[in-house]
């Protein structure tokens, strides 16, 4: 399972896999079957789906499943008692379109950026924005492909989770689990839409915690089936992470403008989430210049099917002129970017990031999405783009092009090691395109009211830390009294965090640095919501009842689905009048 957008890039979480994270496996000579019609049309379908899901998901949580194993699940779940036997080809086509609709949901958090520091996008320039930094991600997948997964000999340890559920299901075919899935998802959903944030007012939608009245400082649990599903697939420490997070909330509490809600005060979080992930960077600077280096290696020969070139030299280059053509018309008509500008961002966001990134996701545990953004402005503003609006297109590059090069990238791994050929994966993922830009910039519009900086509503972390990095490049938006020096202090406290975590000795006693980074922007009741959640499945179900990976893996995906659904269902039903809002 992978967070790749808003997370580190591996969790494993125990699948039941003697290969799970290791080296991978050889790849198969030919693909057992051809291309299905209903897997093209599950795969489409559940792209759809996840997209609006994790559009919603990636404002509420800042962390996101972007889809391969939920995809493959709910499809094995639908088809299970058909009489056509399930192939694994089928289940890689189905992950690889899941993955591209739910990794673009990440791209909500540029126009949530956008609403927080100047006039909102419409919905035709948010579809059309999406679409463009898609084209530009699609055509650099074929050198990435070509550079990471042909030429090297990475680990791909969230490639390797996913085909690990994918041989679990379709050679044992176990039974029980769509049953696992369909429960827990549906149980979900009645809760997310039965809750009193915004549903029909039956269920609670937190507690607060009656102790020495930290209620008063925030201190309550929220019953979210995300952060209890999301909690298994990030792991125990991240979990620990997000506790030690709401601790440094409630003792900053009392010295913050809003004492009851210390979280609004977002510019410490921010400083701690971008001085880790550069530290991380500068700790792994060996990947980046192996990530040079790999440019430069020659190209291996095969005459096998599934490590097969993506796509014709004719095909490519006419998809460049296409995705390039396309950019810089929106970019120049549109955004209000110059032409240099925006080939600044296709070549650095579009393939250098993209590199960097993907390869760390392949080789560690860790990835600098999130901070690539930052970075992204950075550039964006040192080009001559120092307005906010000018300065949020390059984190919106990395959002969009991330989202179909670095995921399809990691996806055509797992394809390589069960012979589906590349090509395959390719073109079914360029469906989704289209449709996906579309439904991620409509969930947005139906949510964005719920947003700013550091008022009420959706947390949204990645968002703010884009939009305070885009105010600090302009210079117009006066900052808060102290928000720079808290910032300065939190992201010194994060390097030296980094520095000693670095150290495998003391690792596995440290919380996990993304748990706390993002436990310091989220409510006190989401981090205690995470926390509760890695004792439940890792604890009680795990370690105490011996429940087996690969059911809490499906009951932690029905988990994430239920909230995802829950949560853009109510604005349908507020439309509705069904409920108030």
């Amino acid at each position: 399972m992978v967070f790749r957008a808003d997370q580190p890039a591996y969790f494993t979480a125990g699948l039941d896999s003697a290969t799970a994270g290791g080296v991978p496996s050889a790849p198969v000579s030919a693909p057992a079957e051809r291309i299905s019609i209903r897997a093209v049309v599950a795969g489409f379908v559940l792209a759809v789906l996840l997209c609006g899901v994790n559009s919603y998901l990636t404002l509420s949580f800042g962390v996101i499943e972007e889809g391969p194993t939920i995809a493959a699940l709910f499809f094995f779940a639908t088809f299970f008692l058909s009489r056509k036997k399930i192939t694994s080809t089928e289940m890689v086509i189905v992950a690889t379109m899941g993955s591209a609709g739910g990794s673009l949901g990440f791209i909500s958090n540029f126009y949530a950026a956008q609403v927080m520091t100047g006039t909102p996008y419409t919905l035709w320039e948010m579809t059309g924005f999406a679409v463009v930094t898609s084209l530009v991600g699609l055509m650099f997948v074929v050198p990435l492909r070509e550079l990471l997964v042909m030429r090297e000999n990475l680990p791909w340890p969230g490639s390797k989770a996913v085909e690990s559920v994918i041989r679990a299901l379709v050679d044992r075919g176990d039974p029980k689990q769509p049953i696992y899935l369909l429960v827990s998802s549906l149980l979900c959903i009645i809760w997310v839409v039965g809750n009193k944030d915004g549903g029909f007012g039956v269920f609670p939608y937190a507690s607060d915690l009656p102790l020495f009245g930290l209620a008063a400082f925030g201190a309550s649990i929220a019953w979210s089936p995300f952060a209890i599903g999301g909690a298994y697939l990030m792991g125990f420490r991240t979990c620990v992470g997000f506790l030690f997070g709401a601790i440094v909330l409630l003792i900053m509490a009392p010295h913050t403008p809003v004492p009851a809600a210390p979280h609004r005060y977002v510019w410490p979080g921010i400083g701690f989430l971008v001085a880790t992930g550069l530290t991380s960077m500068a700790i792994h600077w060996r990947v980046i210049v192996d990530s040079m280096r790999s440019l430069l290696r020659p190209a291996a020969k095969t005459t096998v099917a599934a490590e097969a070139p993506v796509v014709s030299a004719k095909v490519l280059a006419a998809l460049c002129v296409v995705a390039l053509g396309t950019a810089t018309a929106f970019g120049t008509l549109v955004m209000g970017l110059n032409v240099l500008l925006i080939l600044i961002l296709i070549v650095v966001g579009g393939f250098i990031q993209n590199v960097i990134a993907t390869r760390a996701a392949a080789q560690t545990a860790f990835n600098p999405a999130r901070v690539m953004g930052v970075l992204l402005q950075g550039v964006t503003a040192a080009a001559g783009g120092s307005s906010t609006a000018q300065n949020l297109a390059g984190a919106g590059f990395v959002a969009g092009s991330g989202a179909q090069a670095g995921n399809l990238t990691g996806d055509m791994a797992y394809g390589r090691w069960l012979g589906v050929p590349a090509r395959w994966q390719f073109w079914t993922q360029t469906l989704t395109i289209l449709p996906c830009a579309f439904v991620s910039a409509w969930v947005f519009s139906k949510i964005a009211h719920r947003l700013s900086l550091e008022g009420e509503g959706l947390p949204a972390p990645v968002a703010k830390m884009w939009a305070a990095t885009a105010l600090i490049f302009d210079g117009s938006t006066p900052m808060p009294a102290g928000a720079m020096q808290s910032m300065l202090i939190a992201g010194a406290i994060g390097v030296v965090y980094v520095l000693l975590e670095s150290r495998p000795k003391l690792e596995r006693f440290m919380p996990s640095s993304i748990g706390l980074g993002l436990g310091l922007v989220l409510p006190i009741a989401y981090d205690l919501g995470f926390f509760l959640g890695g004792v439940l499945l890792f604890g009680v179900l795990g370690r105490g009842l011996k429940v087996r990976a690969l059911t809490l893996t499906t009951i932690a995906v029905g988990a994430i689905v239920g909230e995802g659904l829950g949560g853009i269902m109510k604005p349908v039903l507020q439309m509705l009048k069904l409920v108030p809002g």
